[in-house]
């Protein structure tokens, strides 16, 4: 599971590319990557029940 959501973080370009300059950024980035893979994964098995 983990590995998977790595690959998933992996195709945001804002994370693997590191754009931003400080560690509160890159986290708030990250928290949010992680949110949107979460939210696709919940509508993604709501909308084979």
């Amino acid at each position: 599971m983990i590995e998977r959501t790595n690959a998933w973080m992996d195709s945001l370009r804002s994370i693997l590319y590191r754009f931003d300059t400080t560690v509160s950024s890159w986290k708030g980035w990250n928290y949010l990557a992680f949110t949107v893979v979460f939210l696709k994964k919940i509508h993604k098995s709501k909308k084979f029940r």
